[in-house]
């Protein structure tokens, strides 16, 4: 079998961990298991990763495509104090979901199903896209309080008020059903694309459906809720 390049290797350690972290979390993984699911000795990690600490902070650079096509120095240093919290914030900071905000800006959609089809297209296809960081994250977050605050306190909470500040000003003006809480209702959608888009693939669900109708049906369900019978 040809030896593969080292940057493919790093890529492969990457993964391994990123499974591993995402399924065990922080104090759940080790180094040991994730040699193995690499296919290499725990040595051979250790060459392309200072520590365990240094795996954890590559999980990000690599989840969020923060790292250039160049391998870096390996081994990949140790971080310093909260630089692994940096590197995720400004992974969360560059996901952009520029239909919602163009939604907000809008008093007047115009074709309000499809506006709300797209937004909830948007949010469904982020998800699909991270949900194997995502899922690190939250494992993760009830071990590091850092990073508890950033993703609970903040990211998380921000995604839930963007989208509920979207309903109310909808049902507001008559244009969606109106919801006893526009708030619950953002939840209600937030969560149901994160099952279907994310959770369902963490277990024997994962191949029950076809990716593309699950996609479709879960969208076409969310929208036909929200969706008066008179616009649609």
């Amino acid at each position: 079998m040809p030896r593969l390049p080292p940057v493919q290797r790093l890529l492969e350690v990457a993964e391994a961990a990123t499974e591993e972290f995402g399924r065990l979390g922080y104090r759940g993984t080790k180094t040991a298991d994730v040699a193995a699911k690499a296919g290499m000795s725990t040595g051979s990690l250790f060459t392309y990763v200072e520590s365990k600490e240094a795996l954890f902070h590559l999980v990000f650079l690599h989840g969020f495509e923060l790292t250039s096509d160049q391998l870096p120095d390996l081994p990949v240093a140790t971080p310093g104090p909260g630089e692994t919290l940096k590197v995720i914030e400004a992974g969360l900071s560059q996901v952009q979901m520029p239909r919602i905000r163009e939604a907000l800006a809008k008093e007047d959609p115009g074709d309000v199903a499809l506006e709300l089809r797209e937004v909830v297209e948007e949010r469904y296809d982020l998800i699909e896209k991270y949900w194997r960081l995502l899922a690190v994250i939250e494992r993760c977050a009830v071990e590091i309080p850092e990073l508890e605050a950033a993703w609970f306190g903040l990211a998380r909470s921000g995604t839930f008020e963007e989208l509920g500040t979207y309903l109310d000003r909808r049902m507001a003006h008559g244009l969606l059903r109106r919801m006893p809480d526009a708030e619950v209702a953002a939840r209600v959608v937030t969560e149901s694309l994160s099952w279907f888009a994310w959770h369902r693939r963490e277990g024997r669900d994962s191949t029950l459906y076809d990716d593309n109708a699950v996609r479709r049906t879960v969208v076409e369900f969310i929208c036909a809720a929200l969706i008066p019978e008179s616009r649609c």
